[in-house]
């Protein structure tokens, strides 16, 4: 094994050791880079829940992750987006390393990003500003970065494909496959010139944790955060409180007042945790002041 493959594989190991203790993994990396923590990951069988089987099971992610074109982005790869490591100074933890599908480099596609984001369940009016927001930021030649999921988040990717531009989509679990499958045909498309990106390894399946954890990722690449239609409760509000602890521009756009779907953006706007925008000139003006 060549140096360069012994250090992937120390990363996959760490990845994949990050789901079942994820501070004994940060601390071990600190305090002694990857191979060498990787090492002592596998050694510590007896006291843990690690030992020779986690080296075994990240060889098979490495191999997965290949079979379906993927690749493992690690910290210490010239792709990985500084961006990230803020997560670090609001103690939200940097992802170990983040698995990804298509030719894209994420550290490229982000230097320039803008999130668009909102409810799975969205209105003919937010799924209009969406794509229109989208497609006129992605003209302009803004990478629109969201989270692969129904309503908002695929209008805006889509509007970016529609636009000719690539697209980021972060998801909420393993890339083994494309989730969720009603928006696999998307999700294809967004393989084909932009990227898929995870922290969890191949076959982690997808739960209510692993949706909260992927929103602080698309908070802390984009350069700011466009929240196109939401209601009072929705995972978006903690998308939303993620821009704000990272001190990224949080923008919303109003709906009508008897709404539902719009509650959430009103909200956002009144207590201050967004500033109100209603088209792409908007958010470009938030983002130079």
């Amino acid at each position: 094994m060549t140096t360069t493959d012994e250090r992937l594989l120390a990363w996959a190991l760490l990845s994949r050791a990050a789901l079942a203790s994820p501070d004994t993994v940060r601390i071990l990396l600190a305090a002694h880079g990857p191979v060498d923590a990787a090492e002592r990951i596998v050694e510590d069988g007896v006291r843990s829940r690690f030992g020779p089987q986690t080296r075994v099971t990240a060889e098979l992610d490495l191999e997965r992750a290949q079979r379906a074109g993927g690749r493992l982005l690690t910290r210490d790869d010239p792709g990985w987006p500084a961006a990230l490591n803020d997560l670090d100074t609001v103690e939200a933890h940097t992802p170990i390393a983040l698995w990804t599908r298509g030719p894209g480099q994420l550290n490229l596609l982000t230097d320039r990003s803008i999130a668009v984001v909102g409810t799975r369940a969205p209105t003919s009016y937010g799924e209009k500003v969406a794509r229109y927001v989208g497609m006129d930021l992605a003209a302009q030649g803004w990478t629109i970065l969201s989270g692969g999921a129904f309503g908002i988040d695929a209008a805006a990717h889509a509007a970016a494909l529609e636009a000719g531009r690539p697209t980021v989509a972060v998801l909420p679990c393993g890339l083994h496959r494309l989730f969720p499958q009603g928006n696999a045909a998307l999700l294809a498309e967004i393989e084909k010139t932009g990227l898929l990106v995870s922290e969890y390894p191949p076959g982690v399946e997808p739960n209510r944790n692993l949706f909260l954890g992927r929103n602080r990722i698309v908070a802390a690449l984009a350069a700011g955060i466009v929240v196109c239609e939401s209601g009072i409760r929705s995972g978006t509000s903690n998308t939303v409180r993620w821009g704000n602890t990272l001190r990224r521009p949080v923008m919303a756009v109003p709906g009508p007042v008897d709404s539902a779907e719009s509650r959430g953006c009103h909200e956002f706007i009144r207590t201050g945790q967004a500033q109100l925008v209603t088209t792409a000139r908007d958010v470009l003006d938030v983002l130079a002041r």
